[in-house]
């Protein structure tokens, strides 16, 4: 059993992360740690969701059982890359986008090559799936895995260590020579449009953040080197808040960009939302996609191109309507109050199209806004859904 004294110190094993002084950097830096020492998954979310060294000691406990009941079980024996041309590189494939992606390639019948870490490949080896041990830090891993390939989905993203995002999208640009190559991408390299709808393609405004500047970076490196030296089309999927039954999915729902949101509504306290109007704008709220779907438009960029920036949103929900559900869902009293500030996290106000992803992002039974946060938060969506 690993003890709490090898990661928390001076703490008690009850001691609150956040009381303690802890907040999302810390926590990141916290589980790069124990990921490193214990060759275990982990995720600054899971530190933050967690909270005290005794709850994650039981989730490590739980993680090294999981890997040793997955490393100890019949697995099917790794195919011959001779024999299977059109292999498909995922990165990130045991994270919330990559897991959906690596499923609907396999539902395709299309061979894939799987980049997981270590403690994590044990994830997502299955029937038509070879792993690739490595991460975006592994650069000379990352080129051998991209020559291997025949097309290439770049999922994978570090969100804080901007420097190792870029680097890694430098490395797998100039080792690409054959095939397609999709970039996830984020609607955060669109920025603060001064337009409330934001077209595709549309350019960005400030501020953007690092995170959306990384993002821009990455898709100028891969869009300039489309179609030279044998390389085939390119495509920046822009994807806003992602959602679906994944753990790494929950909690970015939990703890992410609108955890605090999440966090009132679960505790039944007074959410705090911005007027209709406020600063001229008619609303406020968040776009979302249902990570299926975004599989799907991703994928079918494997066969279609789009040769530049594609928007990919399932729909759009207000602050108003996405507390409404949470409250709704969660069992709580907690209720929105209007009030004309607009919190850092909240001050969301566009619509972006998808046009040119829409028969993908066309939504499937069971893709619908409040039957995937209920399946998010583990409660029944109500009938009216």
């Amino acid at each position: 059993m690993i003890q709490p004294d090898q990661f928390a110190g001076a703490p008690s094993p009850d001691d609150d992360f956040f009381a303690l002084g802890g907040h999302s950097l810390k926590a990141v830096q916290l589980a790069e740690r124990l990921r490193t020492d214990l060759g275990l998954p982990l995720t600054g979310l899971d530190v933050l969701q967690a909270r005290t060294p005794r709850a994650l000691t039981a989730l490590l406990d739980e993680r090294a059982a999981q890997q040793s009941a997955a490393k100890t079980s019949s697995r099917p024996a790794p195919r011959s890359r001779a024999v299977r041309p059109g292999t498909v590189l995922v990165t990130g494939a045991t994270g919330g986008v990559g897991a959906f992606v690596v499923r609907e390639l396999v539902a395709q019948g299309r061979p894939v090559l799987a980049l997981a870490r270590p403690e994590s490949a044990h994830l997502i080896a299955t029937e038509g799936v070879d792993v690739i041990e490595g991460d975006l830090s592994d650069l000379a891993g990352l080129r051998d895995a991209v020559a291997q390939a025949d097309g290439v989905v770049h999922a994978a993203c570090t969100f804080t260590r901007h420097d190792i995002d870029r680097a890694a999208m430098e490395t797998m640009v100039d080792a690409w020579r054959r095939g397609p190559f999709v970039f996830v991408s984020s609607v955060d390299a669109y920025g603060h449009p001064a337009t409330d709808r934001v077209a595709e393609e549309a350019p960005s405004h400030e501020p953007v953040s690092p995170y959306g500047r990384t993002k821009l970076d990455c898709e100028g490196m891969l869009l300039r080197a489309a179609g030279t030296e044998g390389r085939g089309g390119a495509s920046a999927v822009r994807s806003p808040i992602v959602w679906g039954a994944h753990d790494r999915l929950r909690e970015q729902l939990r703890w992410g960009a609108i955890g605090t949101l999440y966090q009132a509504a679960r505790q039944g306290h007074p959410i705090d939302l911005p007027r209709h109007g406020t600063d001229g704008h008619d609303w406020y709220g968040a776009a979302w996609v249902h990570a299926a779907a975004l599989a799907r438009a991703v994928v079918a960029c494997l066969d279609r191109p789009v040769h530049g920036v594609a928007n990919a949103c399932s729909g759009h929900v207000s602050w108003h309507d996405l507390a409404q559900d949470l409250t709704e869902l969660l069992g709580t009293g907690a209720r929105p109050r209007a009030t004309e500030a607009v919190a850092q996290d909240l001050d969301h106000r566009w619509h972006y199209d998808s046009a040119r992803l829409a028969r993908p992002l066309r939504p499937r039974p069971g893709e619908e806004r409040r039957t995937v946060l209920a399946e998010m938060i583990g409660a029944t969506a109500p009938e009216h859904a």
